[in-house]
């Protein structure tokens, strides 16, 4: 139940929000060019309360998710060519803008919520795109991958780290990959085809593989079992009661088997040639205590981290970059839809995205943050998509209009609405659909 009340708040912050932030965009502009706004309403549904100035209603409605806002004039039906603060009276570059502000409020957003997570600074586990382990009988070992290769590319696509290795291999289940890597200085390619799996945030590819991480302690944490133990930065692991480590993943099948005792670790500190030891390295044993913390695996010492942390402008250069490879990614899943490489559950439900929303609330402020720059991105691009009904459908119409010049006729204007409106209802049925299956029938 506790689970259940943060999936609601969640999605009624993260889509709330949003919502409201990308209606708020066609008002502030609509106002900008003197339109008469008729209602501007925080949620949708039944009028709770507010107030009325000038000739707008500012309304709280019942259903928290968003916002809308009804401007006068602003369906043919309605539109009074005579009366010039009409929406459908402007001119053709002045409705272009009003529609355009919704989806560029998003993308504004995206782009300031990831600057101030760069701003705030976040740490992160080195991580380098070096395969540790390769499960037998995988996509990794059918492509001849081997612990030690180092991946540079996916698809032409350069690899930084890890993680985008991952999220590139987890966006293209059952889809052939090229894969450029680096074993024993010589560079190589080979082909992946990721198998396709339903994880907690939907399907997702998988290759079978784990990164190389090595046994380096990195921060100590004061007062803990590992600060107990005499633990340093810098000193590496080598052996678990007596069974030698040499990756990280090592070291978590002796600690998940010893969850509630002590554990003796072997300790190499220093290094050959360093100043603190210039000749040898020293090596002893120590027994690390039962913490008693599940959230704490390895008992008060973390792997080697890197603090990112930017200022302001700089901040923006990543923000951007960050929001452009996001980008990049979502036309790759539309792509693949459109090529029916790929699977409509691909695409998040309202269900979904509430129970992520209620994992990102539980996890703190900057997981919420950096999940609402996620989808206020995604919604923004999807409203600029050229499909009837969203504001991307009627800029279409407004820019062929412009090319042709002359207006549509208003039958063929209800043909596109009414075509437009048949394909997403059929789209929103199949997501819908399918997030119940996934979250309601699977999990009964």
């Amino acid at each position: 139940m506790q689970n259940i009340a943060t999936n609601l708040v969640g999605i009624v912050i993260v889509l709330g929000f949003l919502v409201f932030a990308h209606e708020s965009g066609h008002f502030f502009v609509a106002k900008l060019f003197r339109v008469r706004v008729l209602v501007f309403s925080l949620g949708f549904g039944k009028r709770l309360f507010g107030f009325r100035k000038g000739a707008t209603d500012y309304r709280v409605s019942l259903v928290p998710l968003g916002g809308y806002v009804r401007m006068a004039g602003d369906t043919p039906e309605e539109n009074q060519p005579a009366d010039p603060d009409e929406f459908l009276s402007k001119p053709k570059w002045q409705r272009f803008l009003i529609l355009v502000a919704g989806p560029f409020m998003n993308i504004v957003i995206a782009i300031a919520f990831m600057a101030i997570i760069a701003m705030v600074g976040t740490e992160s586990v080195i991580i380098k795109p070096v395969i540790g382990e390769v499960t037998p009988g995988k996509p990794a070992a059918r492509a001849g991958l081997l612990p030690g290769d180092r991946i540079v590319a996916i698809n032409g696509e350069p690899m930084n780290d890890f993680d985008d290795m991952r999220l590139a291999i987890g966006m293209h289940g059952g889809t052939p990959l090229r894969i450029d890597y680096v074993r024993d200085g010589q560079r190589r390619f080979t082909t992946l085809t990721p198998e396709p799996e339903d994880s907690e945030f939907g399907p997702v590819g998988r290759a079978g593989i784990r990164p190389y991480l090595d046994t380096t302690v990195g921060r100590v944490t004061p007062g803990t079992p590992a600060a107990i133990a005499g633990l340093r930065t810098g000193d590496r692991i080598v052996a678990v009661n007596g069974h030698p480590v040499s990756q990280l993943s090592e070291l978590d099948t002796w600690f998940d088997a010893a969850k509630k005792s002590a554990i003796v670790l072997d300790v190499v500190r220093g290094a050959a040639g360093s100043v603190e030891f210039p000749t040898s390295q020293e090596r002893f044993r120590t027994t690390l205590p039962n913490s008693g913390d599940p959230s704490d695996p390895y008992r008060g010492f973390f792997p080697p981290t890197e603090i990112h942390k930017l200022s302001f402008f700089p901040a923006i250069k990543d923000s951007v970059e960050q929001n452009w490879k996001m980008l990049r990614y979502a036309f790759i899943t539309l792509g693949r839809l459109f090529r029916a490489e790929g699977s409509v559950k691909e695409l998040s439900g309202p269900i979904s995205i509430a129970r992520i929303s209620g994992e990102m609330v539980r996890r703190g402020v900057m997981p919420v943050v950096a999940l609402m720059a996620m989808i206020s991105l995604q919604l923004g691009i999807m409203n600029l998509l050229p499909i009837p009904v969203l504001d991307g459908g009627h800029i279409m119409i407004l820019l062929i209009e412009g090319v042709a010049r002359r207006d549509l006729s208003l039958r063929v204007k209800e043909r596109i609405q009414q075509v437009g409106f048949a394909v997403l209802a059929a789209l929103m049925i199949v997501v819908i659909y399918n997030d119940v299956i996934t979250n309601v029938m699977r999990k009964g």
